[in-house]
């Protein structure tokens, strides 16, 4: 009995190490498609293989760090040949991605890939083995597009979302030697250049990023001119010579809109004091840096009833049959603040009892920010303030949001 299971452990050690046909190949756990795998793993349908082989196939796949763990299990076929099963786990952590290869569409590149690997949909596994991987096999199917140049994977900041991706581009981007705009009216094009000029410098060009450049500052210069409406339908870069392009910027201008109704949303808000700081100009080009302008400085009323915190919100709302944009503006409070102690340092007790006598901010009352240099002011018209090097007012945040303030005179 003993002899006839030796020779079963040696029989199977010797069908194991046999070299026969893949006859078929299973994969359970992964999205990866099945000729992804096999050629990363090197085997071929039909072709010979075995244990050895089979083992360096799992190592291959491992190192492209495309998976996270292997496994593996073989049998004969009806055939008689092995069928390979593979158990893989995919890669959990991935990173934001994009493919900027100057004038090659993204989009048939990522869906390319997605074929091949569906979970990398703008998306690729968070290690540096994996992006590398990517990365070559990128090179390889643009090689045409690239002229052979290798492909490299660099750490930016998305300018519209400001998270953080992996950019797959062209080892060397081209220079941008010259822009060219169409369909521009209102803004000229060297206005529009002038905009984009110091931005760009001598950063390599990427659609991607050069179409952020304008959605962000090419807008911004249009709802100046009251243009909200503005649109790029079309950027396209055409080679100029050796690793330089021309841009070429397509604009439709919209209409030009003017100011509306601004109204402020909230309780007990001081809205005239708000209005008469903000000074918007109803009726006119609606500058939407003119008005931001002026909601910033409707702010500072609020922050002086004590709401120091305090924070607009603006929202845009169109008449687009008049032309005619309307603002509402609403605000998070924040705590309310409160006036504390009064400290003064450096001056006589004469002087100082004078500017105890002219203080009028008590302890309880709303904390408003700018009483120190309203107070400075007013004292300064019955003692003169030339006497003193310095004078420098300063608060301190106690417990419950109270606000002490320090009055430091230095004499000369």
């Amino acid at each position: 009995m003993l002899r006839k299971l030796a020779f079963a452990v040696i029989l199977a050690s010797s069908l194991a190490a046999q070299s026969l046909p893949l006859e078929s190949l299973v994969l359970e756990g992964t999205t990866i498609s099945r000729d992804a795998v096999l050629g990363i793993a090197g085997l071929r349908l039909g072709g010979p293989v075995d244990k050895a082989e089979i083992e360096a196939a799992c190592g291959k796949l491992t190192d492209t760090g495309l998976i996270q763990s292997i496994s593996y299990r073989y049998a004969r076929g009806p055939k008689r040949g092995w069928v390979l099963t593979l158990t893989i786990e995919d890669q959990k952590q991935f990173n934001a991605a994009s493919i900027d290869f100057p004038g090659v569409d993204d989009a048939e590149l990522w869906r390319w890939l997605a074929a091949e690997y569906p979970a990398f949909d703008h998306k690729v596994p968070a290690n540096d083995p994996a992006q590398e991987f990517i990365a070559k096999a990128l090179a390889e199917h643009a090689k045409a597009e690239l002229d052979g140049q290798a492909v490299v994977t660099r750490m930016e900041s998305d300018l519209a979302t400001g998270r953080s991706l992996i950019s797959f581009q062209p080892a060397n981007l081209p220079r941008i030697s010259a822009m060219n705009f169409t369909g521009q009216h209102a803004l000229t094009a060297e206005a529009l250049t002038a905009v984009l000029a110091k931005l760009v410098a001598d950063d390599g060009y990427t659609d991607r990023h050069f179409r952020q450049l304008v959605e962000l500052n090419l807008r911004r210069a249009y709802e100046e001119h009251g243009m909200y409406r503005v649109k790029f339908p079309k950027i396209a870069a055409e080679k100029a010579g050796s690793g330089k392009v021309t841009v070429t910027t397509m604009i439709e201008e919209g209409a030009q809109f003017k100011l509306g109704e601004v109204s402020f949303a909230g309780d007990n808000l001081p809205v005239e004091a708000m209005l008469k700081a903000a000074k918007f100009k109803k009726g006119q080009v609606a500058n939407w840096t003119e008005i931001q302008s002026g909601i910033w400085a409707a702010e500072r009323p609020v922050k002086r009833t004590g709401y120091f915190a305090a924070a607009a919100r603006s929202e845009r709302i169109f008449h687009d049959d008049e032309s005619v944009i309307d603002v509402k503006i609403s605000f998070a409070m924040g705590p309310l603040f409160h006036a504390g102690q009064l400290k003064i340092i450096g001056l006589t007790p004469e002087l100082e009892a004078k500017a105890r006598k002219l203080w009028k901010a008590q302890p309880g009352d709303p904390y408003d920010f700018e009483y120190a240099g309203e107070f400075l002011k007013e004292f300064g018209q019955s003692v003169s303030l030339a006497q003193f090097k310095k004078i420098t007012p300063s608060i301190q945040r106690q417990a419950d949001n109270v606000m002490d303030w320090t009055l430091l005179f230095e004499s000369r």
